[in-house]
């Protein structure tokens, strides 16, 4: 009988490895991840668990820290983590993240119920969108990215951005993306870019992970990335996707209020899962069944 089985990414530039999958026991495995944890200098083990194998992690030492609800095809996926660097597990800013959080859930209640429906122009690619679908000021539009954009984008996300986990300042990566995996949208405000945000979709789970939300200085707070994220979820729903979900930083209370009032769940906080600016930061966890 073959032994256990792992699919990893080792994730240099956030000095962490993630596993994806693993089939038999993972206690067979937990000791492998430890010594190459150890080996490439990596702060943290991060294991992507399906509900039957949720206890495996967890018998072995590691901490679970969330849930992506919906993730495997509907069926939860429970996230557990080790710190082979113990430091690497402290939360720095608990209280002030716990905060953002509380005032989330209390502003949250009772909004983001009545989605506008832009699906269906986005799948068939009309994007002459009908007035009463939109809540965006006149001036402003939104459409699908296309590659002519892509330089303009990668210069945004650069601005943006002093370190992100992925490489959106380089064009080259955006455009590989978006002849595969990610939708790119963006609102335009006179023809010039405003704001982006983006999902990443895995067909064989039916899940996909709302992310790179930005907004330019200058027109934040007009609700634009809500539009965004109302915008990504009818397209998803359209293609048949189940579940969408997002991973935003915790210290930033913007981004965090923006999934709250369309209608998602809080379901855990990630630690010093990724480096965003300052360093290692917390990543919360919000999902949303679409179907």
């Amino acid at each position: 009988m073959p032994g256990a089985r792992a699919e990893l990414v080792i994730d240099y530039y956030n000095r962490r490895i993630k596993v994806m999958d693993f089939t038999g026991l993972f206690e067979e495995i937990s000791g492998t991840l430890e010594a190459l944890a150890e080996a490439e200098e990596m702060g943290k083990i991060i294991v992507y668990t399906p509900p039957e194998k949720g206890n495996e992690p967890k018998t072995c030492g590691y901490a679970e820290e969330g849930t992506i609800r919906g993730y495997y095809a509907g069926k939860d996926c429970h996230i557990f983590s080790s710190y082979p660097k113990n430091s690497r597990g402290i939360s720095f800013h608990k209280e002030k993240e716990d905060q953002v959080i509380k005032n989330c859930l209390r502003k949250g209640r009772g909004e983001g119920k009545n989605p506008h429906k832009l699906g269906d122009s986005l799948k068939k690619g009309r994007w002459k969108l009908q007035k009463e679908n939109i809540r965006l000021p006149e001036e402003y539009t939104l459409r699908p990215a296309v590659q002519a954009d892509a330089s303009t984008m990668a210069t945004l996300y650069s601005q943006g951005f002093q370190f992100y986990p992925t490489p959106l300042h380089m064009e080259s990566y955006l455009l590989k993306t978006m002849d595969s995996n990610v939708l790119y949208l963006l609102v335009e405000k006179q023809g010039e870019i405003v704001s982006l945000a983006s999902a990443e979709m895995d067909s064989e789970t039916g899940s996909a992970e709302i992310t790179d939300c930005l907004t330019v200085p200058s027109e934040r707070g007009k609700g634009l990335i809500k539009e965004l994220i109302t915008a990504l979820e009818n397209e998803l729903s359209c293609r048949n996707f189940l579940s969408s979900y997002t991973l935003c930083r915790a210290s930033s209370p913007g981004i965090n209020a923006a999934f709250a009032s369309q209608g998602y769940a809080y379901t855990g906080r990630l630690v010093n899962n990724c480096r965003i600016e300052r360093g290692f930061e917390d990543m919360n966890i919000w999902c949303k069944r679409l179907k």
